[in-house]
């Protein structure tokens, strides 16, 4: 059995670091390609206050992580196997799921309905809420390469993944979705303000 493992976990390992390379050299692109502010500039974007943009992707985040941390005490606390045989427990965990995902959702909704009627939504605004959904893609697939090598790691010897964990990694994938584009849209400000654009 050993001999299949490791040839299939370098695979699986090289795809994921090349996964992990392409946003990671987009990243240091955009960082060379950017115009350094001067320490004045900088101080002026840093007092700023935050936009409706940048607040409402805060609470996304911190939304999402708070959802997906108490999602992973419970599963930690009781066991993925309680989670799949006890029906509150499930429940619960559901309701905690779906509570975040409408909250995310809403705060999208309300950034995109800014957007199109607000006129404090600027076009720096519009630059960062457009590019977020590269950060975004980028989330996804390190979290859904993270779970194929860990499913694949520990269930290699039986030959198949248990439906629990199917869910668990769809409802963390979607959840992580939404981090995702709150935290680029945080960082797009971030970069704006270090290097002058969005």
């Amino acid at each position: 059995m050993e001999q299949f493992t490791q040839p299939w976990s370098a695979t699986i390992l090289v795809i994921v670091a090349l996964l992990a390379a392409v946003p990671i050299y987009a990243l240091f692109r955009i960082w060379r390609g950017r115009p350094r502010l001067t320490d004045q500039e900088r101080i002026e974007a840093a007092a700023s206050p935050l936009t409706r943009l940048q607040r409402n992707a805060w609470l996304g985040v911190a939304v999402g992580v708070a959802a997906l941390g108490t999602i992973a005490v419970l599963i930690n606390t009781y066991g993925v196997a309680e989670y799949w045989n006890n029906d509150s427990l499930r429940l619960v965990i559901v309701g905690i799921f779906i509570g975040a995902l409408v909250v995310c959702a809403l705060l999208l909704s309300a950034s995109a309905f800014a957007r199109n009627k607000s006129s404090r939504f600027d076009e720096r605004d519009r630059q960062v809420l457009s590019q977020a959904g590269n950060y975004q893609i980028a989330f996804v697939l390190v979290s859904l390469a993270t779970w194929l090598i860990m499913l694949g790691e520990r269930f290699h010897a039986e030959g198949a993944v248990p439906m629990v964990y199917l869910y668990l990694m769809f409802g963390s994938i979607v959840m992580i979705s939404f981090i995702g584009q709150a935290a680029g849209i945080l960082l797009g400000y971030w970069l704006g303000e270090r290097f002058g654009k969005a």
